[in-house]
């Protein structure tokens, strides 16, 4: 029985190792080899979840079943496959300098030149034509939506997905499994070490701050340091370090870059950086001029690296554009590019790693945005009027008929010229109320509750 039960689990991994982009129940169903009811088909299914081989999202008719990363490549397979696509020729041949020990290798300070020589909208670190590629593939909206919109919608997986890869750059062993069991459930790994579970718990929080303050955030010292602050609280030996600019020296292992130790020019200069990036228009060049010089500065005491690479997805989520997420980025050609840059200044081999992982990242989250269908435009646009109206409804007791007419009526009020599509869309959202959904309508749970209970067809 046991090993009938294997077989069919084994079939259903390798028919969704076919589907990168995931498929249905239903779809699934139709396209094994073998017959099997719904029931034991998702019995099957969270089997193979909990045990890492397929990823689950969206919910009921959305939701669909992927394979995991790691049961498609083994992590070497994956490392090998990226750094052939990562690094061509040319810059392979820049980071033969890491051949060498860093005792061999010249030593070298901060460079102010670096950053003052960079003229924000003239200096171009990631090319035109590179720009437009990545805006296609990233691009998700034709209007102009609510900053975090499009975050917010793959917010699940982007948390998991950021939280895990950022991580694993900084050699934490947790993998994406146990990630998404500590960010969903809490449960933290056995064997793992107080630094890592902290170190995962600590980027849900920072990521978080950034989506839901989306509209509000801004390029300045006090985001990137109380960012810096959500990311290394509880990790440093010094509490006082947690958000601060530091006044201590710091080494770079494996490198002969020597970063500024003077507090004051620290904090000048990290105002410098943040005044360019602010008045940078390309979302991608603002975004890599980010990654490029927080790493570069190192303005804290740690944490630098994991600052820079949740800084860097601020323009993406600002503008609804796809975040970059660092997904199957290998370790050693992530230590590669910075040492090239913190040595020799040079960001060719970070720039190839970025354009990357950003492509990686807009194919991994088109599946996602596959699993929760497009996003309805109209719909996010006149939330606040579909709140307010619906307060309405439940404050004055209407159902069927009544509800409809008062609907009709506030949308030629409003002027919403596709009065069908907002009444139908009300009076769906209206027909799914439950308690733990009604903040923003202006009501209160006793309102709710003596509206449902007069509802016509309330039992």
């Amino acid at each position: 029985m046991k090993a009938a039960i294997q077989q069919e689990l084994d079939q259903i991994t390798r028919l969704l190792a076919n589907y990168p982009g995931g498929l249905s129940l239903q779809q699934i169903s139709v396209n094994l080899d073998f017959r099997i009811n719904n029931k034991t088909l998702q019995r099957r299914l969270r089997v193979l979840v909990d045990q890492g081989c397929l990823m689950l999202t969206g919910q009921r008719r959305a939701a669909l079943y992927l394979p995991c990363h790691e049961v498609l490549k083994t992590e070497e397979e994956t490392s090998k496959d990226s750094k052939l696509a990562i690094f061509d020729q040319n810059t392979k041949a820049k980071l033969e300098f890491l051949d060498r020990p860093p005792y061999l290798r010249s030593k070298v300070s901060y460079n102010p030149e670096f950053l003052e020589s960079y003229v924000p909208n003239e200096s171009c670190y990631v090319p035109k034509d590179l720009r437009q590629q990545l805006f296609r593939q990233g691009r998700r909206f034709d209007s102009q939506l609510a900053a975090g919109t499009y975050a917010k919608q793959i917010c699940q997986r982007l948390l998991i997905d950021l939280s895990y890869n950022s991580s694993r750059l900084e050699g934490n062993t947790y993998s994406e499994l146990d990630t998404r069991k500590l960010l969903e459930e809490g449960i933290a790994a056995q064997g793992k070490v107080n630094e890592e579970t902290l170190m995962i718990t600590n980027h849900k929080e920072a990521i978080l701050f950034l989506i839901e303050n989306a509209p509000d955030v801004e390029l300045n010292s006090f985001t990137i340091r109380n960012l810096h602050h959500l990311l290394s609280q509880d990790l440093l030996a010094n509490p006082l370090a947690s958000g601060n600019i530091r006044t201590t020296e710091v080494d770079i292992g494996q490198s002969t870059y020597k970063p500024l130790s003077n507090a004051h020019l620290l904090k000048e200069f990290l105002e410098l950086l943040l005044l360019k990036a602010q008045r940078i228009i390309d979302p991608f060049e603002q975004s890599f001029f980010l990654l490029v010089h927080l790493s570069y500065l190192q303005a804290f005491e740690d944490v630098n690296k994991r600052t820079s690479r949740l800084s860097c997805n601020i323009p993406f989520i600002q503008k609804n554009l796809c975040p970059l997420s660092f997904t199957d980025v290998p370790r050693d050609d992530y230590t590669a590019a910075l040492l090239c840059i913190y040595e020799l200044n040079d960001i060719e081999p970070m720039r190839a790693l970025y354009s990357w992982a950003y492509l990686r990242s807009c194919e991994q989250y088109a599946s996602v945005k596959n699993s929760i269908g497009e996003i309805d435009v109209f719909r996010v646009l006149h939330r606040k009027q579909r709140k307010e109206i619906m307060g309405q409804v439940i404050r004055q007791g209407l159902h069927g008929p009544n509800a409809s007419a008062l609907i009709e009526s506030y949308c030629r009020q409003a002027g919403i010229e596709a009065l069908d599509k907002f009444t139908a869309m009300t009076l769906t959202d209206l027909s799914v109320l439950h308690v733990g959904a009604i903040v923003g309508l202006g009501i209160t749970e006793a309102e709710l509750v003596t509206w449902l209970a007069n509802e016509p067809n309330h039992q």
